[in-house]
């Protein structure tokens, strides 16, 4: 009886070794092909024209995670917990290194600021006046759309010299059904002469709709509020990126056409790093911005990497726009990712 004993124990003991084995050989597989990071930034700022003038603010806390299904095939996606806001869900497929081809919502490939991640953008907070009117929903392109949308891209390296994207997308911004029966299309070629300077050029051709828009913008539109036809809405911009080890320069200039109305605006921002110390970098930036107003914005100010993708950053803006008083501005942040 007891030798009966011993070998079921023993062979429950083996199943059991068995069983972690497998087990541990699943997790090994699922962590291969998972992967997740994130990132946060948390800081103070003061604007002597704003009412409350300072504040605390959690601009951003996002989780990301990557799913390898296999070697071609991967999906994506991207929650940012302070507006608990699905901001990307996509799937890619890579055919050859010169065609991928991407499904679902992401950014929408114009101008080289807009898909650069706010985790590496130089100034605090906010990208520039440009491309937050042009692109990311602050003027009549995608509401609140962050520079995302929902479409399909097929981009590559077509060779070592040219990359490119082209696109189809709703045009109604992220996570919303689209409001025309329209598409946007949407175009970047981006020349890389040498290992550290790119040269882009980007368009989005579409037509917007106007019954999304809301009274003010509609006035600028048409000029007869009553007119309910979708209305033309192009966007193009050039622009360079310059990548050395002792300073970084990128500059692009933006300009669309809404109906009846055409704007413009363009930024320069420079980062000279490892200023005296490795790690600390000076920051400054000029926007400037022509739609009803015309806005110039001008901010300079230091960032310390920390450890590897943490920085501490604090930096002074000014902002006036033609007609009023200009505003001043204290900024700070705090970034740590993983």
């Amino acid at each position: 009886m007891k030798k009966i004993f011993c070998i079921a124990v023993f062979a429950a003991l083996s199943l059991c070794a068995l069983s972690q084995n497998k087990v541990q050989q699943v997790v090994d597989k699922l962590s291969d092909r998972f992967s997740f990071r994130g990132y946060a930034q948390l800081g103070w700022e003061y604007h002597d024209q704003s009412d409350p003038n300072n504040e605390f603010k959690l601009s951003k806390l996002i989780i990301m995670g990557d799913m390898r299904i296999t070697d071609k095939w991967n999906a994506f996606a991207m929650f940012d917990f302070r507006g608990f806001t699905l901001q990307e869900l996509w799937m890619n497929y890579k055919v050859q290194p010169w065609l991928n081809v991407k499904v679902g919502q992401f950014k929408t490939p114009f101008t080289i600021e807009n898909p650069l991640s706010p985790s590496i953008l130089e100034t605090i907070g906010q990208p520039s006046l440009a491309t937050s009117y042009f692109v990311m929903g602050k003027g009549l392109m995608m509401p609140s759309g962050a520079g995302r949308d929902i479409g399909l891209t097929v981009y590559g390296d077509a060779g070592q010299y040219v990359s490119y994207n082209l696109a189809v997308m709703n045009g109604a911004g992220r996570g919303k059904s689209d409001d025309n029966s329209w598409k946007d299309f949407v175009a970047r070629l981006t020349f890389h002469p040498t290992k550290f300077l790119d040269i882009s050029a980007s368009t989005i051709l579409g037509k917007g709709a106007t019954k999304s828009l809301d009274e003010t913008h509609l006035g600028l539109v048409w000029e007869d509020k009553l007119v309910e036809k979708d209305y033309t809405r192009n966007r193009f911009a050039v622009g360079a990126y310059l990548k050395t080890s002792p300073i970084d320069v990128r500059a692009e200039w933006m300009w669309g056409k809404d109906g009846e109305y055409d704007s413009n605006g363009g930024y320069v921002t420079t980062q000279v790093k490892n200023i005296g110390v490795n790690g600390l970098d000076f920051v400054a930036s000029f926007d400037h911005l022509e739609t009803s107003f015309t806005t110039d914005r001008y901010q300079a100010g230091l960032q310390y990497w920390f450890y590897k993708k943490c920085r501490l950053q604090a930096g002074y803006s000014y902002t006036k726009v033609k007609g009023f008083e200009g505003e001043n501005g204290i900024l700070t942040q705090i970034q740590v990712a993983f």
